[in-house]
């Protein structure tokens, strides 16, 4: 996850894509056992990370125990992100689209007919929204963030 992390700010950085407006993420989880609350905060800190402004308010359905898990990010400019992690029988998997304001990063790995040996998304981390997450989810309503 390191490695698209740095690959997508250093797109960002050379202004390529200009400046972040909208992030879609969807996340392939391959663990039966796995809470999908860690992996649904690892990335809502990656789309923290690449907007230009801090989250203003996190909107969480599904369940940590469920199959699937969506988090909405708004953020104090204006921007959105749409996190989404599925829990699946098949290996772990990441389809990315990040969208500035002057272009478009996509990302998928494995990617499906072209794959060509990419390695699999390596969870690990946590995000710091973490408990704004788990409120969302506990009150199925948005939470607003102190920022």
């Amino acid at each position: 996850m390191e490695l698209l992390k740095k690959s997508v700010q250093s797109v960002i950085e050379k202004d390529r894509i200009g400046s972040p407006v909208f992030l879609r993420c969807v996340l392939q989880v391959a663990e039966d056992t796995a809470n999908l609350l860690p992996s649904a905060a690892e990335m809502a800190a990656l789309a923290n990370g690449w907007m230009p402004s801090p989250p203003a308010s996190v909107y969480a359905q599904g369940g940590a125990e469920a199959t699937q898990m969506t988090v909405m990010l708004h953020y104090v400019g204006g921007q959105m992100a749409l996190v989404s992690v599925n829990r699946v029988d098949v290996e772990t998997a990441i389809d990315l689209m990040l969208v500035g304001n002057k272009g478009v990063i996509y990302h998928e790995t494995p990617v499906g007919r072209h794959y060509l040996n990419a390695a699999p998304p390596e969870l690990g981390g946590a995000g710091e929204l973490t408990e704004a997450i788990l409120q969302s989810l506990e009150r199925g309503q948005p939470i607003t963030l102190e920022g």
